[in-house]
């Protein structure tokens, strides 16, 4: 048997390729096509009857390319590793010296290959690889749209600290109107009561009542907001304004697309209470095939909701949950919690025996998250929909 490790880099590749007897050749590639073509060149010549185990580290998105690149050669997915960093890293320190270099490296994870002690990130390829992408761009456009709401709710804390107070959503259809015509209290101000109020009218059916209208005319009349370096804020307001919009819409085509995708695999996670269509598409494209799971403590721990102890002697300190492995499936398992402990019985149960017991909000839904990745992994391993009587 022979391993290869390969060192990712930028612009460069170190390799190692290792026999059963220890003897190692030690070479570098550049990452481009001349470089990928002598690899392959390699791989097809020299080790075309005996197929090496190749090896890299999981780590950013370089090594991407060159995984895409041998799969497409021909070599087999079992034949192809994708290491876990932290796995690597310790085991790139039990060397004393503590020596580093990309060759060493290489020789590292072509050692740590031939020991077999190691374990496979997931990977995903064809349709689930475009899925995992959108899923992932969707989450950061949806961290990006509330990090945009944040600043523009410091703007106007600024310009007008009275309007949040009428509007429970300063961003909904009316509110998001008059912020874009009238950013400022006094401009608000000198459109007549009567006025603002057909304006309002035509924006909602339901919109404000004329309690609400009148007392936002009055606040935009007798607002505490600043008079200085007002011009520079509507600027920044018109553009945060413009920001908003734009990112909703690319959430919104995005949602579309990964809502045609979703069609190409089962349906069985959607039956699980409290999993809606965005997360559900996270938490197929996150998992991938469920079989590279052996059990729910697997997957549990892949989404970093398993506990990391701390305690030493008679030290018990706190455990929190470990927060490695994939944190789009944290995120989507932890929001698809909270909405089952609100809307099923057996969600409702384990979140509220936690707070009956004197635990935290936060101890309590990652309870229910627990709980919520195994139904999880037994509808997908089982291949069938949600039913509480099996689970």
């Amino acid at each position: 048997m022979l391993y290869l490790g390969i060192d990712i880099g930028k612009f460069s590749h170190s390799l190692c390729l290792l026999d059963e007897t220890g003897k190692k050749k030690v070479f570098q590639i550049s990452a481009d096509k001349q470089g990928f073509e002598k690899l392959g060149q390699l791989i097809q010549e020299k080790l075309k009857d005996n197929e090496p185990l190749i090896g890299m580290e999981a780590t950013g998105h370089y090594f991407l390319n060159i995984y895409d690149f041998l799969l497409r050669l021909g070599i087999s997915k079992d034949n192809l590793v994708l290491l876990n960093p932290l796995q690597v890293k310790a085991f790139r320190n039990t060397n004393l010296r503590g020596a580093k270099s990309d060759d060493i490296d290489a020789t590292r994870i072509a050692v740590l290959l031939r020991f077999g002690d190691f374990q496979r990130c997931n990977v995903a390829i064809d349709k689930l690889m475009n899925l995992r992408q959108l899923t992932r761009l969707r989450s950061e456009l949806v961290a990006l749209n509330g990090d945009i709401k944040r600043k523009i709710i410091s703007v106007l804390d600024r310009i007008f600290p009275e309007f949040p107070t009428v509007f429970a959503n300063c961003f909904g259809k009316t509110a998001l109107h008059l912020i874009t015509e009238y950013p400022t209290p006094e401009e608000l101000a000198s459109v007549s009561l009567t006025k603002l109020e057909k304006i309002i009218k035509k924006l909602s059916k339901r919109g404000l009542s004329k309690n609400k209208i009148a007392k936002l005319h009055h606040l935009a009349n007798n607002s505490v907001g600043i008079k200085t370096g007002v011009e520079s804020l509507k600027i920044e307001l018109e553009i945060l304004i413009a920001r908003l919009k734009m990112c909703q819409e690319q959430i919104k085509d995005l949602e579309t697309r990964i809502a045609e995708l979703i069609k190409q695999f089962p349906k069985h996670v959607f039956s699980i209470p409290g999993i809606g269509p965005s997360t559900g598409a996270s938490v197929m494209a996150e998992i991938g095939d469920i079989n590279n799971f052996k059990s729910s403590v697997k997957l549990i721990a892949f989404a970093g909701l398993d506990p990391k102890l701390k305690e030493s002697g008679r030290y018990q300190g706190r455990t929190p949950i470990s927060k490695r492995g994939s944190k789009y499936l944290r995120n989507a398992i932890w929001q698809s919690s909270m909405v089952a402990a609100r809307v099923n019985p057996m969600f409702k149960k384990i979140y509220q025996d936690k707070r009956n017991k004197g635990k935290s909000h936060k101890y309590a839904v990652t309870a229910t998250a627990n709980k919520m990745t195994k139904v999880i992994y037994s509808v997908l391993k089982n291949n069938r929909s949600f039913k509480e009587q099996i689970v």
